[in-house]
């Protein structure tokens, strides 16, 4: 999958690349010392009673194993990079940490609602991975660039990234009913994606208000993407 990139912004994405680079010395230090992962990871009966909430951020640079790892960085490479250049890095890290955080949250939420009558054991299991926050940043790039094509390895044409992601979205949706005890967090990738897509509805309206007060400026700064 290729993201296709013309953007406004010729700076590079350095806090995609700090992420890639933080979440992947923390696997290294995970293989090296195996129970930093349990230490870290988030268990859902801890957050519900008020214990170790840190561990809904800390968790979300936890990896499974190396393919998770490569696919969560792969996704961020192709998709952060992009949505970093449409905002100011720090506006982008904070997108990566609520996303991560709403995506756990709703994790949670799935958890001891939908999946604990066929997993009763769901609120014990460590939950780690950059999922949600990635899902997050995939919706706000659906949102700020819907038409922005996206290339999938393999097919001959390209999609525009709405229809692309937000397809996505629908099979993590259905996801959580019938993947029960997969030991996937569908309820963070779907959750993420949903804080992730208010968090880009703000940030557009936003930056609309404040273009809107510059002379000679009042425009929506996407109206060219969309």
């Amino acid at each position: 999958m290729v993201a296709y990139s013309s953007v406004t912004r010729p700076l590079q994405p350095f806090m995609t690349y700090t992420l890639i680079l933080l979440n992947t010395t923390i696997f290294i230090l995970q293989t090296m010392y195996f129970p930093l992962t349990y230490l870290f990871a988030m268990y859902p009966i801890q957050i519900v009673t008020g214990q170790n909430l840190h561990t809904l951020i800390t968790s979300t640079f936890l990896h499974a194993d190396f393919f998770h790892l490569l696919i969560n960085m792969y996704f961020l490479y192709i998709f952060g990079s992009v949505v970093e250049r449409e905002m100011h890095p720090l506006t982008y890290l904070l997108l990566y940490t609520l996303a991560g955080i709403i995506g756990g949250l709703g994790h949670i939420l799935i958890v001891f609602t939908i999946s604990l009558p066929l997993d009763p054991l769901g609120p014990l299991i460590p939950t780690i991975g950059a999922s949600g926050a990635i899902f997050g940043i995939m919706a706000a790039y659906a949102y700020l660039l819907p038409r922005r094509p996206v290339g999938v390895y393999g097919a001959t044409r390209t999609m525009g990234a709405w229809n692309l992601i937000i397809f996505y979205f629908i099979i993590e949706v259905m996801s959580i009913f019938i993947s029960i005890g997969s030991g996937v967090a569908h309820g963070a990738h779907v959750f993420g994606f949903v804080g992730g897509y208010l968090f880009a509805l703000l940030y557009r309206n936003i930056r609309l208000q404040m273009n809107r007060r510059k002379p000679g400026a009042e425009y929506d700064p996407y109206e060219y993407y969309v």
